[in-house]
């Protein structure tokens, strides 16, 4: 593991960390001469934030060191293919107005254990007081028309799922919401901007003010582009201004499927796949604003128990359909040409395909602005076709299995379900349903396409790589005959039946992602720690079963194995 030192803004350092052996030590400056992180909010709406008070300050700049760090580090890169350095241990000196306030350990512990579980990471902090100078926030005042009478906060992205949350609260409900966004290049500014103008223009009952933070770093690239962090920075920024505006909702909104937060495949475990919106991070997130805030506002995703199609169709029934081709959900538009702003093979790509033609959207959510038509053009080898295949291998696991069961197969789940709630059993079984609807969606619109490209795949001219043409024909591998039940408990391989447990059912799965990414070697050290197995090798595992040295057999490397398929 990793260990990094970050000294935020020449606060001092404690002596038995100056003492101890890092791997790396930071320095993170929002003043100064030569500054690596701009922390800049731009009120556009009202003088009534001018005045940001110290404990609301404190949370947005530890949330902006937080972010920075973040990025500073790295978490392996590519080649970790077995993730060995994803989790790090991050030391933060940061100077506050109220050092003892944050030192408490209730206080510190909170914020410790809502980053770790966000992030995958191990945190410390140590604060200490911040002259005035770095205290203040800068505010950049435009005059614009009063706030108003506003009832709640939208964090508000620019993505697809930000602007449902924001035209159901307003367009449907008749709320009157601050949108508070985080800015993090010119280009993600300009989305937003010209979003809330064109809420302002179709909705006039409301003015929807919005408050935008600069916070980004400085001169040189990140090291690490997850940015695990950034849920909590946007939720500290909403927060903040709740807090100063006297109010209590903040709304996050991110669908439910997502949210969730269940491995499509068996390399996206826990923090691996984005837990932005995770009903325990939420949780945890305002067990520990409560603490801090005296407004005690409260984070809630008002999309938690729609699938991504039914938040989409929330733009129609407000008849703002056409807005959605003005957001970006791509996790990798950075550097991406106008005329096609999505990558097209991305995780989130995927997802909002597929929700937007399961929401009939199709019109305002053309192919041709995505690089690649993941259904009727191939896809490269590795992630793209590994995420592609996974996306509708997931549907096809929630739809075969029991509802009864859907909790054993991804125990996951029981995560979600948070220790206070008072019906955990109707929470349950909301989240079966969610998960039953997305997969029928999913395949709804798998089934559709395949029929649009009918005649293609009649003529032989469909690609066999695309997701259409593995669709149909699902060899899944140079024999075509390997087929895996969900959760693969049971394969069938060249003729030959195999049941496994529990733990050697995740083994198997692991290998055959592998195969499927390209990358079909797998170190028995990785497959015997994901699957929590107490033995030394991969043989202790499977023993005397009859798919050792058949369907797994050893691989290239030393210490690694495959799938003979």
């Amino acid at each position: 593991m990793v260990r990094a030192l970050f000294r935020c803004d020449e606060a001092p350092t404690p002596a038995l960390w100056l003492r101890a052996a890092w791997d790396i030590r930071h320095h993170i400056r929002h003043r100064g001469r030569v500054p690596n992180l701009n922390l800049r909010m731009q009120n556009l709406s009202h003088a009534l934030l001018t005045q940001v008070d110290d404990r609301a300050a404190d949370l947005t700049r530890i949330a902006a060191y937080v972010y920075a760090a973040d990025q500073m580090v790295s978490r392996g890169g590519p080649k970790d293919v077995y993730s060995k350095d994803w989790r790090r241990a991050m030391a933060m000196a940061i100077p506050v107005s109220d050092p003892d306030f944050w030192n408490d350990e209730n206080v510190r512990t909170r914020l410790q254990v809502v980053l770790s579980f966000l992030s995958d990471d191990v945190w410390d902090f140590s604060f200490t007081k911040a002259p005035g100078e770095v205290r203040q926030l800068v505010l950049d005042l435009a005059n614009e028309p009063a706030i108003g009478t506003p009832d709640s906060v939208v964090l508000f992205s620019g993505g697809a799922d930000s602007l449902c949350a924001a035209v159901e609260a307003a367009f449907l409900q008749g709320a009157k919401p601050v949108l508070v966004s985080h800015r993090s290049t010119p280009n993600v500014s300009s989305r937003q901007r010209g979003l809330v103008q064109e809420l302002r223009r179709r909705h006039p009952a409301w003015y929807f003010p919005h408050i935008s933070v600069w916070v980004h770093r400085r001169g040189s690239e990140a090291l690490d582009s997850s940015q695990r962090t950034r849920p909590f920075l946007f939720a500290s920024l909403g927060a903040a201004v709740a807090n100063q505006l006297g109010l209590c909702d903040v709304l996050l909104g991110d669908n439910g499927v997502a949210s969730l937060n269940l491995p499509i495949n068996a390399q996206l475990v826990g923090a691996l796949a984005t837990r932005s919106t995770h009903p325990r991070f939420i949780a945890l997130f305002n067990d520990f604003v409560r603490e801090v805030l005296s407004g005690r506002p409260r984070v809630s995703n008002p999309l938690a128990f729609r699938t991504r199609a039914e938040s989409l169709q929330l733009l129609a029934q407000a008849q703002v359909s056409d807005l959605l081709q003005e957001t970006v959900s791509c996790s990798y538009s950075r550097g991406r040409p106008l005329s096609q702003i999505h990558c097209g093979v991305c995780s989130q790509c995927i997802d909002r395909r597929f929700g937007s033609l399961g929401a009939g959207l199709d019109e305002h959510d053309l192919a041709e602005l995505y690089g690649a038509d993941i259904f009727s053009q191939p896809l490269p080898e590795g992630d793209p076709r590994t995420l592609a295949l996974s996306y509708v291998r997931f549907a096809r696991q929630i739809l075969k299995t029991p509802e009864d069961d859907l909790f054993n197969e991804f125990p996951q789940l029981y995560d979600c379900i948070l220790p206070d709630d008072p019906h955990p059993e109707e929470t349950a079984k909301s989240f079966v349903e969610l998960l039953k609807r997305h997969a029928a969606t999913v395949l709804k619109v798998l089934q559709a396409e395949m029929s649009r490209l009918g005649s293609e795949i009649a003529a032989g001219d469909l690609p066999t790589t695309s997701l259409v043409g593995l669709a149909v024909s699902p060899a899944e591998s140079p024999n075509g005959d390997f087929r895996a039940s969900p959760g693969f408990r049971s394969v069938r391989w060249r003729g030959q039946r195999y049941t496994f447990s529990s733990r050697q059912a995740q083994a198997v799965q692991i290998l055959h992602e592998a195969h499927q990414s390209g990358t079909p070697d797998v170190g028995q050290d990785h497959i015997l720690e994901e699957v929590e197995s107490r033995g030394r090798r991969l043989r202790d595992l499977f023993k005397d079963h009859p798919a050792w040295k058949r369907l797994i057999v050893r691989g290239k490397g030393k210490g690694t194995f495959r799938l003979d398929i």
